[in-house]
């Protein structure tokens, strides 16, 4: 099967954990980048994990973003590849206060 590549998920992180981007039950994903803006004039925590189906949440990088400070979580060829029911998961300090685009590319 071949992969599509597309813009993958977009919004706001919350204060608790929620998930930003799922492929789906029957989808496989390979993110390709994930960038996080803080809009807020407070600065953020702000904590990434991924959940894969059935299993504990993992951390696997927490940052701090002070004022209109950009963080990218992939960096140097990095991706992460979700299977089916996983997730890529993130909170922050302040509700509505960091943006988030993904990209990347699923197959179905």
């Amino acid at each position: 099967m071949a992969f599509t590549g597309a813009s993958l998920a977009d919004g706001q992180v919350a204060t608790t954990w929620g998930t930003i981007y799922a492929p789906g039950l029957s989808a496989k994903a390979i993110l390709r980048s994930a960038d996080f803006y803080n809009t807020n004039a407070v600065t953020q925590t702000l904590e990434f994990a991924i959940t894969r189906a059935g299993q504990p949440r993992r951390i696997i990088a927490r940052v701090t973003l002070l004022q209109n400070e950009k963080c990218e979580l992939l960096t140097d060829n990095e991706v992460i590849t979700l299977s089916p029911s996983d997730l890529l998961e993130a909170q922050t300090t302040t509700t509505t206060a960091v943006d988030y685009t993904i990209t990347g590319a699923t197959e179905l």
